[in-house]
């Protein structure tokens, strides 16, 4: 079994995905869209925006109008690549885990934001439990996952008869950790398959409310750069809310 220590982590690869965004990433176009495109409006809000990385989701939450945003990732790597990038007002940047959020207390943000990071993050309910514990009673919570029905560890390219792009899958209810063998892609660092009635049971189990859920369609740099994706959505995005009071 693939286990965490048999290939590169997420610090191991800061600088490459930092460059790899910085030269304009078409995934990562299309799940910021869906991400603000999910987001209750931000105008003088406090978020906090977990496993994020190098700030991409952060700094776009900073520009949408939150008051107050705070980065937080596991990965001292990650960090620091995220403070060279421009830091407008209100935005910081902190290392902590998002499976605790020990430096945060209770009640501390009106939403919590979080792109393409849940399925990197190996306790589910310790990390939604953390999530929901430092919101604000009515708080949101807004992510952005990979499609765990076409992003499958055995998901492979294909075409039609009539030569459309494809996707076949196996192995979906197969839950695991899984690195990719692509020795350029973003998930030779792994991460966690779970299939999409698992991580709605975790949210309801911590005590969220469904709001919305969107299934984006490729933004025009993801079209071109991989067809596929607007035959089939690449990504997963929903918006919960806890209880009000």
């Amino acid at each position: 079994m693939t286990t965490a220590a048999d290939g590169p982590s997420w610090s191991d690869i800061a600088t490459w995905y930092d460059g790899l965004l910085r030269a304009g990433s078409g995934p990562h176009e299309t799940a910021t869209a869906c991400l603000l495109g999910l987001v209750p409006q931000p105008t003088g809000a406090e978020v906090l925006d977990l496993a994020c990385g190098q700030g991409l989701a952060t700094r776009a939450l900073a520009g949408a109008g939150a008051r107050r945003v705070v980065g937080v990732d596991a990965s001292a790597a990650m960090i620091e690549l995220a403070r060279t990038h421009d830091t407008p007002p209100g935005l910081s940047y902190v290392e902590d885990d998002a499976q605790r959020l020990a430096r945060f207390h209770d009640a501390g943000f009106d939403g919590v934001a979080c792109q393409l990071g849940l399925m990197d993050i190996p306790d589910l309910d310790a990390t939604l439990a953390s999530v929901h514990r430092v919101l604000r009673p009515g708080g949101w919570f807004v992510f952005v996952i990979g499609h765990p029905c076409f992003l499958a560890p055995g998901a492979a390219l294909t075409a039609t008869v009539a030569g459309r792009p494809a996707v076949t899958v196996t192995g979906y209810f197969d839950e695991r950790f899984w690195r990719s063998t692509n020795p350029n892609g973003v998930r030779r660092a792994g991460n966690h398959h779970r299939t999409v009635s698992t991580y709605l049971n975790a949210l309801v189990r911590s005590g969220f409310r469904l709001e919305a859920v969107d299934e984006p369609i490729a933004g025009p740099l993801l079209a071109r750069q991989q067809p596929l994706y607007r035959e089939v959505p690449i990504f997963f995005g929903a918006r919960v809310r806890t209880p009000e009071g």
